[in-house]
């Protein structure tokens, strides 16, 4: 596939593969002005990668001349391949906006021509200020040795923010974990492509998306830089990205005062010295010994009981699609021995909740402790909770916001299938179970009022309902999956839903997996039922797929 640019600047036209067959992994770093970061960076990554594409975007301190110094430095730097892309690039948010895809200073363009720097089979995505944890070393190491072996898929890396102050100490917030997709097979099916505020990166329908389960790298943030040049406005549209903005400006006015956790002083060292790395299941992501706990700083309360409250918050949330094979989901969560589970569909943040209350006020925390009873009585006794009540697609932005206040770092759960074929199987499953009627009893007149009602038409209607999540949670928090998935291939889905919500692999057996739960009554769709929704649910199906990152399994 050939990429052209608008201003006709053939040497840096290029074109991506259909696909990488080099066995082997590839990371691409694009870096401006990172002289401070970028050999922390490198030293980190280089004993997991087999290449490392550095893009200098024109860079004006010694980000070039510290990457050429480490091609010399030894056998190792012999990975790293130095580029240039000499372009200005717009800055994420407007600037990105009002940049067309196709130009040398777009944001999108500049990651591609990134990409098609990689020459082996899979390419990861790697920043210029991400240092890889030292004792996640052997774990991902392991992880990319055995990308070659099976079935494509993606990968989603976790890391969490740490702040370097003026006197050398290193600061870490709870809440700032981040989790995007980074690592995928090279080629023009996977790709970037614009997305409003920044770019995106693209996945076909048959590429699972999995999880590696632990905090695995440390995204720097230096107090005494201006960390946030690359963006156009303050006005920042995701909510890790405004917790992030609001420690690093409190940190700047009140330093350590800010909730805080301290990391050891050596903490950078550690990130990338030479001892063998330890195994992945040892320590926290501030590398302090399993069995200790950082002390909390957060103002407001009890630190003690804020730690206790937090840390019996669910996981995870099953928010939607009613429909779309929540009850399967929800069955095979709860069989796992790690999960804790009420009754699925609890209905606390659409029915039970109580009257809008101020972040920390008395009611708000009596609704937090009306919340957390109902996880003292669910069933299973695992470490890990979480509900699943597919109505909460639909719930108001000042709910989701309140939801974001109690649980910022909470797990997604979002399935689907084809619009009109969940509308018609709400339709099947809700007359003869809420009205007792049965369906073929019901007039053509009351089955069009129920299918243009708002309710049944909002839960079709994925875009409206994501778009509204997206502004409290980033993308990276979300698992989607489709009910195509449970009827194809069962166990590759539940596989990756508990990796996504670091549970362990137990998986049912076949007969399990394949069992129909919550099944609506067969009935066919009449012809006039799928004529009529297909007028009034003409939903764009591309803007699903742009918003998650997968093309769905059904078109309009």
């Amino acid at each position: 596939m050939e990429f052209r640019n608008r201003e006709g600047n053939e040497e840096y036209a290029f074109s991506l593969p259909r696909r990488n067959r080099a066995p082997g992994t590839s990371a691409f770093v694009r870096a401006k002005d990172e002289a401070t970061k970028i050999e922390h960076c490198l030293r980190s990554i280089l004993p997991v990668f087999d290449e490392i594409h550095v893009i200098d975007n024109g860079s004006r301190d010694d980000t070039a001349e510290i990457v050429r110094r480490l091609q010399r430095s030894g056998d190792a730097g012999a990975k790293i391949r130095l580029h240039s892309y000499p372009f200005p690039v717009g800055r994420f948010g407007p600037e990105h906006d009002g940049t067309p895809a196709d130009s040398l200073h777009s944001l999108v363009y500049f990651t591609n021509w990134a990409l098609s720097r990689c020459t082996l089979r899979y390419a990861c995505k790697w920043d210029a200020d991400m240092v890889l944890a030292r004792e996640q070393r052997g774990a991902l190491a392991g992880l990319l040795a055995g990308l070659g072996r099976g079935w494509p898929a993606a990968w989603s890396l976790a890391g969490q923010t740490v702040y370097r102050m003026p006197d050398g100490s290193f600061l870490a917030r709870r809440g700032e974990v981040n989790r995007e997709v980074r690592i995928a097979p090279c080629g023009y099916p996977v790709r970037f492509r614009k997305r409003e505020h920044w770019e995106q990166l693209i996945r076909p329908r048959w590429l699972r998306t999995r999880h590696f389960a632990p905090v695995c790298f440390h995204e720097l943030k230096f107090v005494d830089e201006e960390e946030f040049d690359h963006w156009s406005t303050t006005e920042f549209p995701s909510p890790r990205k405004r917790r992030e903005w609001t420690t690093f400006q409190g940190l700047r006015d009140r330093g350590a005062d800010v909730a805080v956790r301290r990391l050891p002083s050596t903490f950078l060292d550690a990130r990338i010295g030479s001892s063998r790395p330890r195994g992945s299941g040892g320590g926290r992501p501030d590398g302090s010994p399993g069995g200790e706990r950082p002390a909390s700083e957060r103002p407001g309360g009890s630190p003690v009981r804020k730690r206790v409250l937090s840390r019996r918050l669910p996981r995870f949330l099953g928010i939607g699609a009613t429909r779309a094979g929540t009850s399967w989901v929800a069955a095979q969560l709860s069989s796992h021995p790690e999960v804790r589970m009420d009754r699925k569909e609890i209905h606390f943040f659409d029915r039970k909740l109580g009257a809008p209350a101020a972040s920390g006020s008395a009611r708000d925390r009596i609704d937090r402790l009306r919340y957390l009873a109902r996880f003292v009585r669910a069933r299973g006794g695992g470490r890990i909770r979480g509900e699943f009540t597919p109505a909460y697609a639909v719930l108001g932005p000042d709910v989701i916001r309140r939801i974001a206040e109690w649980m910022p770092d909470i797990r997604l759960i979002f399935m689907m299938r084809d619009p009109i074929e969940r509308a018609w199987s709400q339709a099947r499953n809700g007359f003869p179970r809420w009205r007792g009627k049965a369906l073929e009893s019901v007039s053509r007149d009351e089955l069009i009022s129920y299918f243009d009602s708002d309710p049944v038409r909002r839960r079709s209607d994925y875009a409206g309902c994501l778009n509204v999540w997206l502004e409290h949670f980033p993308p990276g928090q979300f698992f989607f999956g489709f009910l195509e998935e449970i009827r194809e291939q069962p166990e590759d889905l539940i596989r990756d839903l508990f990796g996504f919500i670091e549970a362990g692999e137990t998986v049912a057996n076949r007969a399990s997996l394949e069992k129909p739960v919550n099944a609506s009554a067969p009935f066919p769709m009449p012809d006039w039922v799928r004529d009529h929704l297909e007028r009034e649910y003409a939903f764009d199906a591309d803007e699903v797929s742009e918003l998650i990152g997968r093309e769905v399994p059904w078109s309009r």
